[in-house]
């Protein structure tokens, strides 16, 4: 009877894709995020990017290291952030937010010299219940950095 489930799981971990991963194989590139300029003092919104692009390049399968080892600087240079309220919640505080970003990506090698420059453009709108102060302000400002999470993770992968 051990024998028959041990079968049965084995076809069935199979079949449905499992695959053995090697964790000590290393990435690609090994990356740095040298450097991001905010037009103002924003610092949520600077953690927030900071924790994208360090995603965006973990998850694309490169490395992230600031050492001997890097190969490839990133800097990003926010050259507009707006966050608008656009509606608000009976008791009269923002509920509803537009956030634009517009940011230069660029991708430095060694020598400083640029391999690599992107504008990337992205908005996001954040719908809350209006009754948690500035908590929806800061989910609208993360909205807008998953989505230049997914905009840096198709650039270092080419898909």
């Amino acid at each position: 009877m051990l024998r028959l489930i041990t079968v049965v799981l084995l076809l069935i971990s199979f079949s449905c894709g499992y695959k053995s991963v090697n964790y000590s194989k290393k990435g690609g590139e090994v990356y740095c995020i040298k450097k991001i300029y905010f037009p103002r003092a924003e610092a949520t919104a600077l953690d927030v990017f900071t924790r994208a692009i360090s995603d965006a390049v973990i998850s694309s399968g490169n490395d992230l290291e600031c050492s001997g080892r890097t190969t490839r600087f990133i800097e990003v240079r926010v050259k507009s952030l707006v966050i608008r309220p656009i509606g608000y919640s009976p008791a009269q505080r923002a509920s509803i937010y537009k956030v634009s970003v517009d940011l230069k990506f660029t991708i430095e090698n060694r020598k400083n010299e640029p391999l690599l420059q992107k504008d990337i453009k992205e908005m996001a709108q954040y719908t809350g219940t209006g009754l948690t102060g500035d908590v929806e302000r800061r989910y609208a400002i993360e909205e807008i950095g998953r989505l230049v999470n997914v905009r840096i993770f198709s650039i270092l992968t080419g898909k």
